[in-house]
């Protein structure tokens, strides 16, 4: 059976590569594929002068699986975080790749990290999801066909090639996990990073997870993981543990060494008990204090005479895929290049841009129910609001709820496109922290992806809510005002989207569907603010003009009223009717010298606004070397929140 896995897997090299001399290096590692990563008196400081990793040194060697292991709190995932430059940057300290500093640029050529939440879109299916990694991770010389076989060989090897027809939402939490590894595997890093891999797995899932990962070691990759409390059975699959405990390292070595070292200091780790949950008591302070003798004991990870050597061997290799197998450049040959590096995607702009477009698309019509409920609510509410006012051409007598038509139609047009991406902004937020970390794609790419896929629904439903309002409500059969009041839709409806998409990534679900609301009611409110007022001052002008909702108010009320349109017809019950006249209703309304052009200005420079505005925070929130406390969207909910019950 194990020759003819063997031999499979010398055929799949032969289908995917130009040449069979490619592939001969992919049952061996060499010395220049190994990655070993060492950090010096390494320390992080938050803002608040709270320091969670207190000078800790270490080293993690290649073909060896590490664990990162200690009570909660005690710093695991924020070393874990400062050696793969995930969000946050070093205080203090030195970080070494194969004995040199490390560039971070260069790093994330051949790191990758899986984070402890496994969020993956779950509207698409298992091979689907893995295609369209393969698409933005492989190289563009490979066909559909060869990514297919790759793909099927990598899904094998994590016992996911029975689901590959599964959509996401339907696997188990062992079968996410092990896709979450497979994606970042597709692109074969040396250096992979794991928060927690185990965490909400059963013991058989957890162990199916680790057998793997220490049979990808011994491959020749650097395998790091945290974790909280492995089991006695998961604990003997590691090659090394570094234990921590107050940000601080008090063991570094070979898993059967922690109960021979902790005897050292009178501490005997009973035989019924597995020596992980031991060193975590001794942590914890269960049976004293020994902090300060532990952390200086092991020099806060100087020490390093309690490490097993690494064995270089690959064990069972020819159950991998060649791919998986595949040697790495020396990082060294890069050595020379200082201030110009290569690209670091696969794709050109266009072609990921291309790849993100069809792939959110894609999500947003097999979300059935989010997209078949905004085209229902559309339409209806289109017709609530069209046979509401449909009058208001027709009687003199209440030509002035045409001031009132516009308002409505201005809040149907604003709300509806943007709540729903209040929702799922926040949500793709947590797919976008992940692969534009591991460098899937430019988030520029992605960024002009996410707003560009909204515009079909919004042109559509522009123009069919439009028509809907503007014939049902009596309005002159003319095609040139038809075709302006769809063009103002269309714009607020725009801005909606990019205001939606500006406050969803700047904040979570529940404070984005209620600040962004709030706002929207503030900026109806200023908009409203001329209407039987004339002569405001100049600081009162600024004031309503800041509403970006005003300039939709005026491009409807002349579209509506300006335009040469006839006079609206007199009740004969009535003698003299003053708002039967268009311009005297403007009057009303106070309209400032409404133009339809400055109206167009005003709404596409504010869209733009709140592009750029997104894209920067965009850019801020998914920033390498940040970390996101949240203190400005706590204060600024608090704030609204105060006003709101006040």
């Amino acid at each position: 059976m194990t020759s003819n896995m063997h031999r499979n897997s010398l055929a799949t090299a032969d289908l995917l590569s130009p040449s069979a001399m490619d592939y001969s290096i992919f049952h061996r590692t060499t010395n220049d594929a190994s990655i070993n990563l060492q950090f010096n008196e390494l320390t992080y400081e938050t803002e608040n002068s709270k320091i969670l990793v207190n000078g800790v040194s270490g080293i993690f060697r290649a073909n060896e699986l590490t664990a990162i292991i200690g009570p909660s709190g005690c710093g695991k995932t924020t070393l874990l975080n400062l050696l793969s430059g995930y969000r946050i940057r070093k205080t203090s300290g030195e970080i070494l790749v194969n004995g040199e500093q490390q560039d971070m640029q260069r790093f994330r050529k051949i790191a990758r990290y899986v984070l402890q939440d496994d969020h993956i879109s779950p509207y698409f299916t298992l091979m689907e999801t893995m295609m369209f990694a393969s698409e933005l991770k492989m190289d563009t010389k490979y066909s559909r066909e060869q990514r297919q076989k790759v793909i099927h060989d990598i899904l094998d090897i994590f016992d996911l090639g029975s689901h590959v027809d599964t959509l996401i939402a339907n696997l188990s939490g062992g079968q996410r996990k092990r896709l979450c590894i497979a994606l970042e595997l597709i692109d074969n890093p040396s250096v992979l990073f794991l928060d927690e891999p185990t965490t909400g797995l059963d013991e058989f899932s957890a162990s199916q997870c680790i057998r793997l990962l220490k049979k990808l070691a011994k491959c020749g990759r650097t395998i790091i993981c945290s974790l909280h409390c492995p089991s006695a059975t998961l604990f003997q699959m590691f090659d090394k543990v570094y234990a921590m405990s107050k940000g601080q390292c008090i063991f570094q070595g070979a898993v059967n060494d922690i109960v021979p070292y902790l005897q050292q200091f009178d501490l005997n780790c009973p035989q019924t008990y597995n020596p992980t949950d031991f060193i975590i008591e001794v942590a914890t302070k269960t049976y004293g204090d020994f902090q300060k003798e532990l952390v200086a004991t092991i020099q806060n990870g100087k020490i390093v005479k309690w490490q097993a050597v690494p064995s270089n061997k690959c064990d069972n290799y020819d159950i991998l895929h060649p791919k998986l197998l595949e040697a790495k450049p020396n990082l060294d040959n890069t050595a020379g290049v200082k201030k110009k590096y290569p690209s670091i995607y696969r794709n050109s702009w266009f072609s990921e841009f291309k790849i993100l477009f069809l792939h959110i698309l894609h999500q947003m019509w097999r979300d059935k129910a989010n997209c078949k409920l905004r085209i229902v609510i559309h339409i209806l509410c289109s017709l609530l609001i069209g046979f509401t006012y449909t009058e208001v051409t027709s009687n003199a007598t209440v030509s002035i709820f045409t001031y009132h038509l516009s308002m409505i139609v201005i809040i149907k047009f604003f709300f509806l496109p943007m709540v729903p991406l209040l929702a799922c902004v926040p949500r793709d937020m947590m797919y976008l922290r992940r692969e534009y970390f591991n460098q899937w794609y430019r988030l520029s790419a992605y960024f002009m992806a996410l707003i560009s896929a909204q515009l079909p629904m919004l042109s559509s439903m522009a123009v069919v809510g439009s028509a809907i309002i503007y014939f049902t409500s009596g309005q002159p059969v003319e095609l040139y005002r038809f075709m302006f009041f769809v063009g103002i839709s269309f714009l607020v409806s725009l801005m909606a989207s990019s205001f939606g998409i500006l406050f969803g990534s700047r904040f979570n679900v529940v404070h984005a569907l209620f600040l962004a609301p709030y706002v929207m009611v503030l900026m109806v409110v200023i908009a409203s603010y001329t209407a039987e007022r004339n002569n405001l001052s100049l600081w009162e002008q600024l004031m309503v003009y800041s509403s970006f909702l005003k300039y939709a108010v005026d491009g409807y009320l002349y579209t509506l009223l300006d335009f040469n349109r006839p006079d609206f017809p007199c009740p004969s019950n009535q003698l003299f009717c003053m708002t039967s006249k268009p311009k005297y209703i403007l009057k009303l309304a106070g309209n400032l010298k409404p133009s339809y052009i400055f109206s167009v200005l005003g709404l596409f420079s504010f869209y733009l606004l709140f592009t750029f505005l997104s894209y920067a925070i965009f850019k801020h929130r998914l920033a390498y070397h940040r970390q996101s406390n949240g203190k400005i969207s706590k204060a600024l909910s608090k704030i609204f929140i105060e006003l709101y019950l006040s």
